[in-house]
């Protein structure tokens, strides 16, 4: 004798399943992606830093972040697929980080003629500070969007965490004078150990 099955009860249950799944169960090698753009992030930072101590050209920080960190995060992406195509009802959640952190660059160049009374570590650490709130911002927004993925609560804190801490630094980076001139090894290390505790968050069940 079959038992009767409740669609509406059996759709519940499955639904507090995915809740309960990870980004690592969804995507095994996503953690490792992460730690490794951390470290992407931390050699950025350390080359940016060299750039603020030997005033070189502004340039160099886009050639830099563009290059090191986008030429080189997205081969990581490939290189541990993690990147997949996006369904057509969900959010893009690489675009919600990565656009707000992309419109730094034009944002600077529009305000950058009224800054020319900025001493050179000044403007860098405007800059700097500029594009951190705007990353910092794109992933407290991606960590909403992870809802719609059925992300458990304790990764999306983990996206939402990150995001307030970057925030925070690029506040403090133009606010601080020390960090005028070493914002760029603040944001660094901040990110590397941002990187590798998340890591543990990811994969721990």
């Amino acid at each position: 004798m079959s038992e009767d099955v409740d669609p509406d009860a059996l759709q519940r249950d499955l639904d507090r399943i995915k809740d309960a799944m990870g980004i690592a169960e969804r995507n095994e090698n996503a953690p490792e992606q992460w730690l490794l753009f951390g470290v992407f992030v931390a050699v950025g930072s350390a080359l940016s830093q060299y750039v603020v101590l030997q005033r070189l050209p502004g340039y160099w920080f886009a050639i830099i972040w563009l290059g090191l960190v986008g030429v080189g995060g997205t081969a990581v992406g490939y290189y541990t697929n993690t990147f997949e195509p996006t369904p057509e009802d969900r959010p893009n959640i690489a675009l919600q980080v990565f656009a707000p952190y992309a419109a730094g660059f034009p944002l600077w160049a529009a305000v950058s003629p009224f800054l020319s009374d900025l001493a050179y570590e000044e403007e860098a650490a405007l800059m700097l500070g500029v594009v951190l709130v705007l990353l910092g911002t794109g992933y407290v927004v991606a960590a909403n969007s992870l809802r719609a993925y059925r992300i458990r609560v304790r990764d999306r804190r983990a996206f939402a965490l990150g995001g307030l801490v970057l925030v925070a630094l690029g506040v403090a980076i133009p606010a601080v004078d020390v960090l005028h001139t070493w914002g760029y090894a603040a944001f660094g290390g901040t990110y590397l150990a941002y990187a590798i505790a998340s890591y543990g968050v990811l994969t721990r069940t």
